[in-house]
């Protein structure tokens, strides 16, 4: 066997890589061994696969596992809220008013009778609509929309309603 350590003259790189590769050719594997060599060879690549397809597998799962919980996260947000309340547009049945309160403030304000508040003229941005769930054009953005403000005598604004 050639001794691979460099002499103390400094042997070049190239002239030690030639005597190692002489060593190498000298030396020839047993068929047994190329075999042995081969067979290792084919299972390690074997194990790979079957691990790549198992991860393949959990992540097929993973985008409707995503979708689902999504979805089930919207259902249980808007329930959360009854109508009326956090910005949520509701149009009060037989008119034309988006409720701005909730539930049962309007419940009540309708039981007490339409004497306890007044109907006022306005005129609100426009960006506002998009606040109340209504369509909005940005290119108008800066035109006011003329509006009539459903206001409770104690200064509440119940509804709003926008005119043509």
């Amino acid at each position: 066997m050639t001794d691979i350590r460099p002499s103390p003259r400094g042997a070049r790189l190239a002239d030690w890589l030639w005597a190692s590769a002489r060593d190498l050719q000298q030396q020839h594997p047993t068929p047994e061994r190329d075999d042995a060599v081969l067979a290792a060879m084919r299972a390690g690549f074997d194990q790979r696969q079957a691990a790549s397809r198992r991860g393949r597998w959990r992540w097929a799962l993973a985008g409707p596992a995503l979708c689902a919980s999504v979805l089930a996260a919207c259902v249980w947000l808007l329930s959360l809220a009854p109508p009326g309340e956090s910005g949520a547009a509701v149009v009060a049945r037989g008119s034309d008013f988006i409720v701005l309160v909730s539930a049962e403030r309007w419940a009540a304000y309708q039981s007490a009778g339409s004497h306890t508040a007044w109907l006022v003229p306005t005129e609100v941005p426009r960006e506002r609509l998009a606040l109340l769930g209504l369509p909005y054009d940005p290119a108008h953005a800066a035109e006011p929309v003329h509006a009539e403000l459903l206001v409770h005598a104690s200064g509440d604004v119940l509804a709003l309603r926008v005119l043509p």
